[in-house]
């Protein structure tokens, strides 16, 4: 099951119907949120467990059907907070998979915050991690007095009530967008799954229209582990019996998505971030530069690591599984190939790795100064220091260049970190960039010879683009989409531009798929990043690729 599969919301159970269980299992119902507590009874306050309908065989019922139950309560943010607690303990002992929180109204006096907080604080400690969950008004930023920030401190996850049939002044796709950028705007981080409303009260008390079969059923598509408010009850009209609720789930991630991917995968991917409010674009499948940014975007909101890539911080706080399968790349079938620790290797292994990397011994020590910096990798830019080659004990290396893998070249380029502007070894300068240098320091990783020295002369660019033009040197000139399979397979390809009147410019070949006649790159020069298009770095100019034959 899905971690977080689509659900519905039960109020009664008394009054939906004694065939309940084989409706909601026709409905392929995965998870239902059945009320367990209420802070009143007979409208007086007095907290109450609802032991009428959550017993341990109740839960087992709905268990033996393949559902969760999750338990929720209305709370009205008073005093009788210990009360509270020791009923909800008592719903929570009888097998619950979660417990959800609902605050609303009532919490909007700022007076009841301490007693929220103190009550939020002591259930905390009593459900379980990951499925401790509150539920109140859809757009925050319309109930700003509510207490989003201890709710979003204490719980796990946020199901935001978008009702969005009861709503009208904007049309709908707009409004529950205004719902998630709410959220965002507020500084929220716990995991969006929200309730779409269908419930009789739409026309018989607001004299609206109910939100349409097809409707409610593209939004739960859309939108992982969202779920329907309510079952009907008697004769409540609502539309709630006629959803499929085995619609889009997360599948469980078994390699990292990042740009230039295609797949299945990344199709659900794109529907989580759309669903979520980050613009993934058409979810078609295809891990562009537009899914890049609304990840990028929602890594930022969820205060995770940004890199713009998925995979396992990033998809479970999108609400999936992750299962390394060791071997991320779809097109990669050398899974076996491996990188070592330069500080690894032993003193023949290692004078090895600096073949075809010459250095004028006039000039002293062959080797720069450590990294100042290991999380993230910095070194300094000194003078002298990016001519010498590195030498940090933990420098990924390929451990045998007759087994090459697409993982070995972005592994390698992750780790010199060269679109960080503290990184002073491949930052620009006023007067000078380093494209030489960082291309230079990718190919020692990956054992593909790559002369920065010709006696004393360093070599720019252009002198680099004249020597890999000679067949002697192990290197062949290829086409742009030749070059992007090459690497693909873990070869070494570089894009070069020789300057006939001025300094020239050359980038590594990254291994994920670009734009027809247009790869991904990873570069250090007027514009330093680890993963674009060749047009981001060299424009329209007339270039010449180059793939590695050792």
């Amino acid at each position: 099951m899905a971690e977080h599969p689509h659900g519905v919301w039960i109020w009664n159970l008394s009054k939906i119907g004694s065939d309940y269980l084989d409706k909601l299992v026709k409905q392929q119902a995965r998870r239902v949120y059945l009320k367990v507590f209420d802070g009143k009874r007979d409208q007086v306050l007095n907290p109450t467990f609802w032991d009428w309908q959550c017993s341990s065989q109740i839960l087992q019922d709905f268990q033996s059907r393949g559902m969760q139950v999750y338990g929720w309560g209305y709370h009205y943010g008073t005093n009788d907070v210990d009360q509270q607690v020791a009923k909800v303990k008592q719903a929570i002992d009888c097998g619950l998979d979660g417990y959800v929180i609902d605050l609303e109204k009532e919490v909007e006096n700022r007076s009841t915050h301490p007693d929220v907080e103190e009550l939020l604080q002591k259930l905390r400690s009593l459900v379980a991690p990951g499925t401790f969950g509150y539920t109140s008004f859809g757009n925050p930023a319309l109930h700003p007095d509510v207490p989003w920030k201890i709710l979003d401190k204490y719980c796990d996850l946020a199901f935001p009530q978008i009702y969005f049939e009861k709503w009208t002044t904007k049309r709908t796709e707009e409004e529950v967008k205004d719902c998630f950028d709410a959220h965002r705007k507020l500084g929220l981080t716990k995991l969006i799954l929200p309730i779409w409303g269908s419930e009789d009260e739409t026309s018989t008390k607001y004299n609206l229209k109910l939100a349409s079969v097809e409707e409610l059923q593209n939004y739960l598509n859309n939108a992982p582990g969202s779920s329907i408010w309510r079952v009907p009850e008697n004769a409540e009209r609502a539309e709630t019996w006629k959803l499929k609720y085995s619609g889009f789930e997360l599948p469980i991630l078994e390699r990292i998505l990042r740009n230039g991917i295609q797949g299945d995968d990344v199709k659900a991917l794109q529907k989580a971030l759309n669903a979520r409010g980050f613009n993934a674009g058409t979810a078609d499948g295809d891990f562009g530069d537009k899914t890049e940014v609304a990840v990028r975007a929602f890594q930022t909101t969820a205060r995770i690591t940004v890199d713009g890539e998925v995979a396992q911080q990033t998809w479970t706080a999108l609400g999936g599984e992750f299962e390394d399968q060791g071997n991320d790349d779809p097109n990669d079938d050398n899974s076996s190939a491996q990188l070592v620790k330069y500080g690894d290797l032993l003193g023949t292994e290692k004078s090895n790795i600096e073949n075809g990397f010459y250095f004028p011994p006039t000039f002293g020590n062959r080797f720069a100064n450590l990294a100042i910096s290991s999380n993230p990798k910095r070194w300094q830019g000194e003078p002298g220091q990016r001519a010498r080659y590195l030498q940090d004990a933990d420098m990924p290396i390929v451990a045998n260049s007759n087994n090459r893998s697409a993982e070995q070249i972005r592994q390698v380029i992750d780790y010199l970190n060269v679109a960080d502007n503290s990184n002073k070894r491949y930052a620009r300068t006023p007067t000078e960039t380093y494209c030489n240098i960082f291309v230079r320091d990718v190919m020692r990783c990956l054992r593909a010879p790559l002369p920065h020295w010709v006696g004393t002369r360093e070599q720019g660019a252009n002198e680099m683009h004249d020597w890999l033009s000679k067949p002697a040197n192990n290197w062949l000139k290829v086409t742009a989409d030749e070059a992007s399979n090459k690497a693909s397979q873990g070869i070494p390809a570089l894009v070069c531009w020789k300057n006939p009147s001025g300094i020239g410019h050359i980038a590594v070949v990254r291994p994920e798929r670009g734009t027809p006649n247009n790869p991904r790159i990873a570069q250090a020069g007027s514009k330093n990043f680890k993963n674009g298009l060749v047009t981001d770095g060299f424009g329209t100019r007339s270039v010449s690729y180059f793939t590695y034959k050792g």
